[in-house]
């Protein structure tokens, strides 16, 4: 009969850990970024606790918004810290400013990459595409069989010009009002 009892249970599986990736949707992270935030402050309030020492810290949000925690408190620390390090005053600002321009930098270069790439391979497709202009030639020097097929190429590349344009139009004025007729 134990068995039976075993065979109905469901099987779980617990907490599972999630990859150490930044979580790309805006809402998602946000949420992550709240409920963590929360955790690591509780942490901080139990390592000050557990161990009577004196914790100041500064996050920044995935908005831009600083929240900060301190026991016992953020000015205590701060003021206990300068007081012993008067040098340090002049620096901590810069410091903290060169550390947050460095964060956004680094999260950037991914995209800055891609996007030198794109340039890249615009660049290319643009130099290509002038030298096939320059080994083209010219209108008046074509052959009918040539003109003839560039004439019904610009005859199609005018027909999906205007039905396309009818159907803007008729999305835009679905009754009731005429399509457009081109020339």
């Amino acid at each position: 009969m134990s068995d039976n009892n075993n065979s109905n249970k469901r099987v779980r599986r617990g907490r599972q850990r999630i990859p150490l990736t930044k979580i790309e949707n805006d809402v998602h992270r946000q949420v992550t970024f709240s409920k963590r935030r929360s955790g690591v402050f509780k942490k901080a309030s139990e390592l000050s606790t557990l161990c009577g020492v004196d914790i100041a810290m500064v996050i920044f949000s995935p908005t831009n918004k600083a929240y900060t925690f301190g026991n016992p408190s953020l000015n205590a620390v701060l003021n206990r810290y300068f007081g012993e390090n008067p040098n340090a005053r002049a620096n901590v600002t810069g410091d903290i400013i060169r550390a947050r321009h460095e964060a956004i930098v680094g999260s950037m270069t991914p995209q800055i990459s891609e996007m030198e790439s794109m340039i890249r391979d615009l660049t290319n497709e643009n130099h290509a595409l002038c030298e096939a202009e320059k080994n083209r030639p010219s209108v008046p020097d074509l052959q009918e069989p040539e003109l003839e097929r560039m004439k019904n190429s610009l005859e199609m590349l005018r027909n999906q010009v205007v039905e396309k344009l009818n159907q803007l139009h008729f999305n835009q004025y679905p009754a009731g009002h005429s399509g457009f007729q081109g020339p």
